[in-house]
């Protein structure tokens, strides 16, 4: 039996060692993977290649692909939104073959993007919680993320309705997707798995990956710029290819309060 001087004893060494940050603690968080740098995706994953597995996609969203193919065989191959410089967004844009910078502070964590059309932050949120309710829609959407040990897990909602989220599926207002970044052990490569779920565009959720590699340390990015091909605009035969492209669809509705379709059905009119 310990005595009252032993029992003491104890606990003032189990107070010395907490105090010391000693064995009698519970064990720390495991540290965050070194997640900042230069990072580019894997050719494997190149915009345009196949993704696997192969989304399952709504009825209306397949015809609609179905549509943009006899297009591009049509001749259709570059779209409205590159001839006038329009945004695209996350998490497409992972896939253009140009580096981004990745890097945390202020209580986030933020990607910058090396492209002509999508030189732009997306910023995740490490100390958001949920969501806010009027979220303001935009092509990267609105990211709060968490560490679940060494994966980083964000959260994106409040999608615009255009453009192309990842692979044949379309960006829409209920687009929801969750990412599970990781780390390899050398910290050489950064997957990104990629769940999206949108009763719009999917008949049930989709899981695909993303893998890139890290650049050295004297990588740079550098300024790009896009200038709009009004030229090859104003020969476009818009009613043509309205039913295969939505940006088209949207500038000969008129009406639209987006400032980059007004400026294009201007630059439009400009031109005649």
């Amino acid at each position: 039996m310990t005595t009252a001087s032993e029992r003491a004893a104890a606990v003032f060494a189990f107070l010395a060692a907490a105090l010391a940050g000693g064995p009698a603690l519970a064990a720390k968080a495991p540290a965050l993977p070194d997640f900042e740098g230069v990072w580019m995706i894997q050719p494997g994953y190149y915009l345009g290649k196949p993704l696997l597995p192969a989304p399952r996609l709504a009825p209306a969203v397949a015809e609609r692909n179905l549509k943009k193919r006899a297009a591009e065989k049509a001749g259709y191959v570059r779209e409205v939104s590159g001839m006038l410089c329009g945004q695209n967004g996350g998490p497409n844009m992972y896939q253009i073959r140009s580096p981004f910078e990745v890097f945390g502070g202020f209580g986030r964590i933020t990607f910058i993007f090396e492209t002509e059309m999508n030189n732009q932050p997306h910023t995740i949120y490490l100390e958001e919680k949920a969501h806010s309710p009027d979220v303001y829609p935009s092509f990267n959407g609105h990211s709060i993320g968490r560490w679940e040990g060494r994966t980083l897990v964000v959260d994106t909602v409040g999608f615009i309705g255009r453009g192309t989220l990842l692979g044949p599926v379309p960006r829409t207002p209920t687009t929801h997707t969750v990412e599970r970044f990781t780390w390899s052990a050398d910290g050489k490569t950064m997957s990104d798995a990629i769940t999206i779920e949108d009763p719009a565009s999917l008949t049930e959720p989709w899981t695909t990956t993303l893998v890139f590699d890290r650049k050295p340390r004297t990588e740079e990015r550098f300024e790009v710029w896009c200038d709009a091909d009004l030229a090859a605009f104003k020969a476009l035969d818009l009613q043509a290819y309205k039913d295969a492209d939505p940006e088209i669809a949207l500038i000969l509705e008129g009406g639209f309060t987006d400032p980059a379709v007004t400026i294009a059905a201007e630059a439009k009119a400009a031109l005649q």
